[in-house]
């Protein structure tokens, strides 16, 4: 099936774009406020926030801490007007195992846990289209339920951020149940990137080795606002519910937005509604 690869107009529409400060994010929000729409980005450095709001003309900036429920909890209460897209993008990835400060592991946290909490406190100010950011990573990976925090199992770069992005691929699939049992207006729909050139690989610590790898990087993967481009079809696009969009070319690293593919496990209701009963029990919030 092809996709549309031009935005249709978005005036009188309102975006909120998690991680609009760098890479997918900025081209998100960037793109977005190009066709018209009003968009609010968040940021967990104010300063940041404000310099990037002023470079894509976004309307205003929602400090928040995805890492930290009550960061979520004050930035959701700030949120008045209603929202038509909510892009959950923001991710990170950590070099070594790290706590968030509610003691969960910090890449669950900021991956799964702040985007869950954060899209089901603003639940009823959405009226349109829900968009989470998986990974391919997630067909490589499983989710451990009795230690999703790495707290007796060992922790490693690949098996924190392919749970962090299964999780997401089967939350998107259980917060579309819960939606369509209300009768809510929202629908949700999954996006990757495949692979894009942004600060997310940037995660050892060290900054010459950062660099070296963004140069090794930069040859293959795709630059940001190109491989945004998943993310806003999925965004706008007329889609069956919990569609999957992703670069279409070469095992799904680049390419045009297409109809991607996703593991079993990744389809898997009784998985997904574990992931649901795990993220509102470790975030006190449900629908």
């Amino acid at each position: 099936m092809s996709l549309p690869t031009t935005l249709p107009d978005q005036s009188g529409r309102t975006w909120l774009v998690t991680g609009a400060t760098n890479g997918l994010g900025r081209e998100v929000a960037r793109a977005a406020a190009g066709v018209g729409a009003r968009v609010l980005i968040t940021a967990r450095d104010a300063a940041r926030g404000e310099w990037t709001r002023r470079e894509i003309g976004a309307a205003s900036v929602i400090d928040v801490d995805l890492a930290s429920q009550a960061s979520v909890r004050e930035a959701a209460a700030r949120v008045e007007e209603p929202i038509d897209v909510l892009i959950d993008n923001a991710g990170t990835i950590t070099a070594r195992r790290v706590e968030s400060i509610d003691g969960h592991e910090l890449v669950f946290a900021t991956n799964v846990l702040g985007p869950f909490a954060l899209t089901n406190r603003l639940v009823d100010r959405l009226r349109g289209r829900i968009v989470i950011v998986g990974s391919g990573a997630h067909k490589r990976s499983r989710i451990d339920f009795t230690d999703p925090h790495f707290r007796r199992r060992r922790w490693s770069v690949a098996a924190a951020y392919g749970q962090s992005k299964l999780a997401d691929m089967l939350w998107a699939l259980a917060l579309q149940q819960k939606l369509t049992d209300r009768h809510h207006p929202a629908t949700v729909q999954l996006a990757h990137p495949g692979w894009a050139l942004t600060n997310l690989q940037n995660a050892t610590g060290h900054a010459r080795l950062d660099d070296a790898i963004t140069a090794a990087c930069r040859p293959f993967a795709q630059p940001a606002d190109t491989a945004a481009a998943s993310i806003l079809v999925a965004a706008t696009a007329d889609l069956p519910p919990v569609s999957y969009i992703g670069p279409g070319g070469l095992g799904g690293l680049r390419g045009a937005p297409a109809h991607a593919s996703r593991s079993p496990a990744a389809m898997d209701r009784s998985l997904a509604a574990a992931v649901w009963r795990l993220a509102a029990e470790e975030t006190g919030t449900d629908l």
